[in-house]
């Protein structure tokens, strides 16, 4: 019971995992803590109690709470109580401002991570269906998709395999294809399947067999993409 009654202080994941990344050291990072303890409770800070916790004389605290203030971390505001009395309060809003900027940074890298990945898909998976490596032409028309045109790699691979299911290996046929998928405002996986689905539909409408009987019919219907408008 004494532990629950002494409270707890909510700490974001984010800073207890980066506080390194901020520039903070362990003895900053432990006064931020405090901070936010005594934020949360409603509590005054007082720097004689928070040293005795830290363990660390007044002139020490002193030079931690200065190292704060210069990495712009903290903040000293001057506040007005309820009754017009003034009084300074430790602010740590310009913590949360670098925490802020510093997820949208990380999620950068991370989105143009993946995307270096999904090329590094598209270029390996074109090889591998080629079955050889791809000449310096090829690998520029490929960067052409990725970076100028903007194609998804998903939509690429995905054209990369009707070009092999209609046994064409050739990087001319797959630019076809997205062509022709550009201009049906074809831009995701899902899109690419209503399109398969509508083609197999027309071509089991349309198919008049000269036999009656059973006979397998291609779950994908082939489509010539180079008599494509």
């Amino acid at each position: 019971m004494r532990y629950l009654d002494a409270g707890q202080v909510v700490v974001s994941n984010l800073l207890l995992y980066n506080y390194r990344d901020l520039g903070l050291d362990e003895s900053e990072f432990i006064l931020i803590l405090q901070l936010l303890s005594r934020d949360q409770q409603g509590k005054t800070v007082d720097l004689n109690e928070i040293s005795q916790a830290m363990h660390l004389q007044d002139s020490q605290l002193g030079e931690v709470l200065r190292g704060l203030l210069e990495k712009k971390i903290l903040r000293l505001v001057t506040k007005t109580d309820a009754a017009g009395k003034k009084y300074d309060k430790y602010d740590l809003s310009l913590l949360y401002a670098k925490l802020f900027k510093f997820q949208n940074e990380l999620q950068e890298k991370q989105v143009a991570k993946q995307a270096q990945t999904d090329a590094k898909s598209v270029y390996q998976g074109i090889e591998v269906e080629f079955g050889r490596p791809l000449s310096p032409m090829e690998l520029q028309t490929i960067d052409l998709w990725l970076n100028t045109e903007k194609y998804p790699p998903e939509l690429i691979l995905l054209a990369l395999k009707e070009a092999v299911l209609n046994q064409v290996y050739n990087l001319k046929y797959i630019d076809r294809i997205l062509l022709s998928w550009e201009k049906q405002n074809i831009k995701t996986s899902a899109d690419v399947l209503r399109n398969q689905q509508k083609r197999r539909h027309a071509f089991e409408n349309t198919e008049r067999p000269k036999e009656r009987g059973n006979r397998a019919k291609p779950s994908i219907p082939m489509y010539d993409w180079s008599k494509d408008d």
